[in-house]
């Protein structure tokens, strides 16, 4: 049964990822409006529990009914659904988000980001990766265009818990001398402001 977003009336309190692939360009869309996403911090995706399934998004429309798993799909409920996905993501600031879609350039991505993490090390500990988009580069399907997304995995956080609550956001403090750049966190690092 398809939901609908509300229109800034407090019905939708959630956070999601939204990518505009032929400009490049990120944002996390919330309550409060659009916020820009500084892929030079990139944002944490939880590409190991990605679920697949029939996606239909149209204007105030969202219907995403999850396959059993990516081998299992179940029939098409409508002409208007198309393959996607759905992720738990975690903007820089520790807010949880979710990131989905049911573009052939996003599904993609999503096909590449997994199957780039699975081969890592840190793949089986727990741990998921921060993303940093690089670019998006117009490829020629068929008879249309789409994009590829290039993206690098900048490094490991660790899993968040699934109750913890979101940290603060970061603030700038002053500081009484200029402190020198901080050294690249190691992998396993579970402070947010990556």
């Amino acid at each position: 049964m398809p939901i609908s977003f509300g229109s800034g009336d407090g019905e939708n309190t959630g956070i999601y990822i939204r990518g505009n692939l032929p400009q490049n360009r990120w944002w996390a869309k919330t309550e409060a409006g659009d916020e820009p996403i500084d892929m030079d911090r990139g944002f944490a995706i939880d590409i190991a529990n990605v679920t697949f399934g029939w996606l239909h998004i149209d204007v105030g429309i969202r219907d995403w009914q999850p396959w059993p798993s990516p081998s299992t799909p179940t029939p098409r409920p409508s002409e208007n659904h198309k393959n996607g996905f759905e992720a738990t993501c975690w903007l820089a600031d520790g807010r949880e988000a979710t990131f989905s879609g049911n573009s052939y350039g996003l599904g993609q991505f999503i096909a590449k980001l997994y199957n780039k993490a699975e081969q890592m090390p840190e793949w089986n500990q727990g741990m998921v990766p921060v993303v940093q988009v690089t670019a998006t580069t117009p490829v020629v399907i068929g008879k249309g265009t789409s994009y590829d997304v290039g993206f690098n995995i900048g490094k490991w956080i660790n899993k968040p818990a699934a109750d913890a609550a979101p940290a603060a956001p970061v603030a700038a403090a002053p500081a009484p001398t200029p402190a020198p750049a901080p050294a690249a966190a190691p992998a396993g690092d579970d402070n947010f402001g990556f």
